[in-house]
């Protein structure tokens, strides 16, 4: 083989190993290019699969939401049914569910909240409900109604929206007897000082201003027509302006079932509702005719319903007359069948229920027994407190097993006698009663100050605890139940 052949050959030989090798790295590229293939396609097979499990995992953690939700729903259905019934309505399965839907669609964030709540406790309450939505069922279940659409409509149900000094609670602050009667009394002192604060010290119209609700009894007709019933020794009117002094103690609401509302007959009464009216001052125990008389008002503070309803049998000799359907009158408990029943109505309309009576003996410390037996019929026909007036002096105050007694809170500013009076305060919260207090207090002069001296401050609470059966008052004014009455005497 020559030289040429060689060099072909070599030349051949290396084409071939040339073509191997490219043979050879093709077949290593296909191997990796397949592994990694194979690889992709275990890895979407294993992403196909972890989705599938994803999906059924979101599928079953869905079904456990939406079962959990039905479940809260059936429980909250239950609470809504529990307190329907409780306020003496009996409702339709549908109209409960009816209820829970409205809740949904229109308070998505609060029903979050009280899943939340349920999916802790797997159950709900009413209270859970309040802390959830910051109302209460009754206030929930009026709007549910309508009944809060506006003001007007709120109106129209005797109810009424105020905004509250403190949040969760509602300080309500009730005062005694108030008369003004232009021929001598207060009314004398006031014009010679024309300055409120010199009849009614600061302290106590700071209080009676910042109170959520100031409620006290109206016990004088306000008006310039009339003529004074016959016969009658004690008779109170003042002139239409003097509604400003009402204004300037921060008044919300008065009674009008005492004793001197109709002192100078059915105008003078029917005026004195329209100025109250005019003033957006609320009354309740008195009206126009006995539907007005016997109706309660409501006051809507902190998602909570708080209702007001007044009474009077405080006459030995009746000059103030009933009113009946068509002519103007107060409510009465002489015979206590009917004001049970308006309390008894109006207690399933709201939270908590006051219950005003005019009644007991006049300038007596002790209440009778009379007063006893009543006031515990108002409480277990649905008052959560009752508080009276009439006797112009203070009586004790009794715990019994369905709430408190308030005999008398005396003559808030009535005339220039020197005796003991004071503010009732109560701390009102959406399961009812926290705190009860009292705010010392002297009418002397035509003048009820604040007992500002801690000397004076304790003798008033010795004095209010000796005239009560089971109370203890500490220095701060704070009132709470003696319940071992034995042990401790």
């Amino acid at each position: 083989m020559n030289e040429f052949e060689q060099a072909e050959e070599r030349r051949k030989r290396q084409r071939e190993e040339i073509k191997q090798k490219r043979i050879r790295q093709l077949r290593r590229r296909m191997t990796i290019s397949g592994c990694i293939l194979l690889c992709i396609i275990i890895a979407l097979a294993a992403f196909a699969v972890n989705v599938a499990k994803k999906k059924k995992l979101a599928a079953e953690q869905k079904k456990q939401l939406e079962q959990e939700i039905a479940q809260m729903n059936e429980s909250l259905n239950d609470c809504y049914n529990t307190f329907l019934t409780d306020n003496g309505v009996s409702a339709e399965k549908s109209d409960v569910t009816a209820f829970t839907k409205w809740l949904e669609k229109n308070y998505s964030e609060e029903m979050d909240d009280l899943f939340s709540v349920y999916q802790k406790n797997k159950k709900i309450t009413a209270q859970d409900i309040y802390d959830s939505f910051g109302a209460t069922l009754h206030v929930l279940s009026d709007t549910y109604e309508g009944k809060l659409k506006d003001e007007a409509t709120a109106a129209k149900n005797h109810i009424y929206e105020k905004k509250a000094a403190e949040n969760g609670t509602v300080q309500i602050t009730a005062a005694g007897d108030l008369c003004l009667e232009e021929d001598g009394y207060v009314l004398d002192y006031y014009d010679t000082v024309n300055d409120m604060s010199k009849c009614i010290s600061k302290t106590i119209l700071d209080q009676t201003n910042a109170a959520d609700i100031f409620f006290l009894n109206h016990e004088y007709c306000i008006s310039d027509r009339g003529t004074s019933l016959e016969d009658k020794y004690y008779v109170f009117r003042a002139k239409p302006e003097r509604m400003k002094l009402l204004e300037q103690m921060g008044t919300d609401i008065v009674s009008i079932a005492n004793n001197h509302i109709y002192d100078y007959g059915a105008d003078a009464m029917d005026d004195t509702i329209n100025l109250l009216d005019q003033a957006k001052i609320t009354h309740v125990g008195g009206g126009t005719n006995l539907d007005e008389a016997k109706q309660p008002t409501y006051y809507i503070i902190n998602g909570i319903k708080i209702g007001f309803v007044a009474a009077s049998e405080g006459e030995q000799y009746k000059f103030t007359p009933e009113a009946t359907d068509s002519t103007t009158g107060i409510l009465t408990s002489y015979d206590t069948t009917e004001y049970n029943q308006v309390i008894a109505d109006a207690s399933k309309e709201c939270d908590y229920l006051i219950a005003y009576v005019h009644w007991g003996t006049e300038d007596e410390d002790m209440y009778n027994s009379t007063q006893t037996e009543h006031g515990k019929e108002f409480l277990k026909s649905g008052a959560d407190i009752v508080i009276g007036g009439h006797p112009h002096v203070l009586q004790g105050i009794e715990y019994t097993e369905d709430g408190p007694i308030v005999y008398s809170l005396g003559d808030f500013w009535f005339n220039d006698e020197t005796k003991y009076t004071g503010l009732l305060n109560l701390e009102i919260t959406s399961e009812g009663l926290k705190q009860m207090s009292f705010t010392p207090c002297e009418q002397k002069d035509s003048q009820t100050q604040y007992l500002n001296n801690a000397e004076s401050q304790r003798a008033l609470f010795d004095h209010l605890q000796e005239i009560s059966p089971n109370i203890t008052i500490d220095d701060t004014g704070v009132i709470t139940e003696l319940k071992d009455v034995d042990a401790e005497s």
